[in-house]
């Protein structure tokens, strides 16, 4: 099974897991139960917080985030979103809760002006620990494997498993960007090249005057 994000239906695109790999001295581990007002970090420790629980709350910018940042414009790259994650057990299940609140500024493929994206929403995803745990969710669950969706991190030196929670907000919020974004009224983007000259229209009458002034 691929660890893409099993979502229910939705008017864009699935994005792929980001498969390149990060380097120890990059990484920015979670150590506390609560973060806020700090920079989203790149991973959560689950051996110290899948039982506790771990909630970050914050804002972040495109700029921040790899994938996102390639297309948005840069004078609205810095555009904050509001952002909660919480990791939590619920029952037998791992869940990653994520709340957003805000704008994604995009360039409408139509007439190539800036473009506002509305991604305020809610969502859940299913960490399972085994495949077993499939019978345990709804057809109509966001959820992935957990082995499948470690298996390319990184390990600290204590080999702790390393839930990758930036990766995991990207892929949220790029779900909700259409792959051709365009503004529900807006006129095709021409691009001029010269100077257009208008010709004068011929008067249909100028021929009969010349042969007036010849009788």
């Amino acid at each position: 099974m691929s660890d893409i994000i099993l979502k229910k239906e939705r008017s864009m695109t699935k994005y792929t897991k980001d498969t390149k790999s990060t380097n120890l001295t990059d990484l920015n581990v979670s150590n506390n139960t609560e973060k806020s007002a700090q920079q989203l970090p790149n991973h959560v420790n689950l051996e110290k917080w899948e039982d506790a629980g771990y909630v970050w709350s914050g804002s972040i910018t495109p700029r921040l985030l790899k994938r996102l940042v390639d297309i948005v414009p840069e004078d609205y790259q810095d555009k904050p979103i509001d952002l909660r994650c919480e990791l939590k057990k619920q029952g037998q299940l791992l869940t990653l809760e994520m709340q957003f609140t805000g704008d994604i500024w995009v360039t409408c493929q139509r007439c190539l002006n800036p473009l506002n994206i509305d991604v305020t929403h809610d969502a859940q995803l299913i960490l399972l620990q085994r495949e077993e745990q499939e019978s345990l969710v709804d057809e109509s669950d966001d959820y992935l494997l957990l082995e499948e969706l470690l298996a390319d991190q990184p390990e600290n030196k204590k080999g702790d498993r390393l839930l990758p929670l930036k990766k995991l907000v990207e892929d949220e919020l790029l779900l909700d960007v259409p792959l051709s974004a365009k503004h529900d009224d807006c006129e095709m983007a021409v691009e001029q090249v010269g100077e257009i000259i208008e010709e004068e229209a011929e008067n249909p009458f100028a021929a009969l005057e010349a042969l007036k002034g010849k009788l």
